[in-house]
């Protein structure tokens, strides 16, 4: 799958920003869109994956100094 993280995708019905990927349409749907769509029978059973943007920035490891962060816990109990 096409690596999305610095680029928005828009929904190719009204333009706004995809916040869905189709897997069987391969096309990128807005939220209401998607909805659209996809709450007819005949395209129902498709499978959606969710885009989530981020902006990447550069954070060192707070344990490893000389390592860039790769990877952060959500839980607030995990380092």
């Amino acid at each position: 799958m096409e690596n999305i993280q610095n680029k928005d995708k828009l929904c190719e019905i009204c333009g706004l920003i995809a916040t869905n990927l189709c897997l069987d349409c391969i096309s990128y749907y807005c939220d209401s869109c998607y909805k659209l769509v996809h709450d007819k029978q005949i395209n129902s059973q498709h499978v959606k994956e969710k885009i989530d943007y981020f902006v990447p920035i550069n954070l060192k490891c707070l344990i490893h100094p000389k390592y860039p962060l790769e990877l952060y816990c959500v839980d607030e109990k995990s380092k």
